[in-house]
This record gives C-alpha cells, structure tokens and sequence, in this order.
C-alpha cells in the first residue's frame, strides 16, 4: 500500500486527537508530518512540508478553510484535501468541495469512512500513475503577454510569482507569464525546480551557494554569470529542507 504524508488542520483539541489515534490505530502508511490549529500555522506548514494529503476543517478561528485554499492554490498545486466538518448539508462546504476536487468527513469520524475517503484517494492515484517519459529538454509553452513563450527546463533560473502572474529569470532575459505559480511548477515539476517559499521556485541545479546570514541565494549558470536572489528566514528554511 503506498505511504502518504499528511497535515491535519484542525482548531479543536479533542477532534485533533481522535483523528491522530484513528490514523495511527488503522492506517500505518499515514505519516503524520505536523498538526495545525490556525490558518497562518498551516499556510506555513502547509507551503514547508508539501503533503500529500491535508485533512482540513472546513472553519478555522477568524478564516475559513476556503480563505486557506485560495491562498494554497496560488503557490502549489493542491494536495489531496479530505474536509472534516461538524455539519451536514451546508452550502458551503459543497461549495469547497467543487472548489478542491475533494472528500468530506463528518465528526465524529466514523473509521469506516475515513478508511473509505483513503482508499478513494488511492485509487485516484493509481489512475493518474501513467507512466510518461519526456525528455529532459523538452520545450514548455507559458502565455505571455505578447504570445507564448517556448523554454526548456535547463533555459530557466528561476520564477516569482506576483498575483495572478509570474515572472520567469531565463539564462538571458526575463519574461512576465500570464500564469500562477503553482500552474508553472506543474509544468516544471519537482524533480528541476525547488520551493523558496510561497512565491518563489528555483532551477535546483543552478544553486551554488545559500547564504542564511544575508538571506541570499546565488544561482551560477554554465556560463558562470551568477544570480542572487533575496529570500526570507522562512524560504531560506524551506529551500534547505527541499535540497
């Protein structure tokens, strides 16, 4: 069976607790990576650890799980979100629901349906693994502003996002994408490319040196021009961690 990492969100101590022993208890291939109980906990957690599954209750204190979402989507693609609410029949959540592609737990969890809900995302998985090979230096489209832009994965350092577009550091030049982050890194994929942080994704194999003390990145190209990129604690954590 495969393994899964997960991140709960949940604000409420007691159902916290009685997800983590039910997991623990009947599903051993769930890593519990961290739990969270508000939403710029979470955000954070969320954006470091990269899991494959979030279980998330659909009201955070002072947000909602929708607020939480939005925010996500605009950085990565979105992990598999299982919603755990106290209520039925609400608008709102099949709203999120649309929103995410995702399942639904009422609490109490009943271990059948969380068993159920687990084995559905499993099952998705499997029907996505198609294995497709694309070679190395395949060319990418991106929409640009003027047309689309055409950029193999070694022709580019780095990109930051900025709203709803993103901005591409080629080798020689820069390019705004009329595209988000997250849609980018899809594209780019994980094995070439490295968070820093919520808005920034860098060529891991142009890292030449990360420096904590100045919060800096310098990225070296073959032709030995080197990049500096600013980021925060927090990037130069998650960056680290990703390498």
């Amino acid at each position: 069976m495969k393994n899964y990492r997960t991140i709960i969100v949940e604000d409420e101590r007691l159902p916290r607790l009685s997800l983590i022993k039910k997991l623990e208890m009947y599903h051993p291939n769930i890593e519990i990576v961290d739990c969270y109980d508000s939403y710029e906990t979470a955000l954070y957690g969320i954006l470091r650890y990269r899991p494959d599954i979030i279980f998330l209750d659909i009201q955070l204190q002072g947000h909602t799980s929708m607020e939480l979402l939005r925010e996500l989507k605009e950085s990565i693609p979105l992990p598999h979100i299982i919603f755990t609410t106290a209520y039925s029949n609400s608008e709102y959540l099949l709203q999120a629901i649309r929103f995410a592609a995702a399942d639904y737990l009422l609490k109490p969890i009943d271990v059948t349906e969380l068993a159920q809900a687990l084995h559905r995302i499993q099952l998705k998985d499997q029907a996505n693994e198609m294995p497709v090979c694309f070679p190395e230096n395949e060319k990418q489209s991106f929409r640009t502003l003027n047309g689309i832009l055409y950029a193999g994965k070694d022709e580019i350092a780095y990109v930051k996002a900025n709203g709803n577009y993103s901005h591409i550091q080629l080798m020689d030049g820069e390019e705004i994408i009329l595209e988000r982050l997250g849609n980018i890194e899809t594209k780019l994929g994980e094995k070439n490319f490295v968070r820093a942080g919520r808005s920034i994704l860098i060529n891991r194999n142009l890292i030449y040196k990360i420096e904590r003390k100045h919060k800096v990145c310098i990225l070296r190209t073959p032709t030995g021009k080197e990049m500096h990129i600013d980021l925060s604690a927090g990037g130069i954590d998650i960056l680290e961690k990703s390498l």
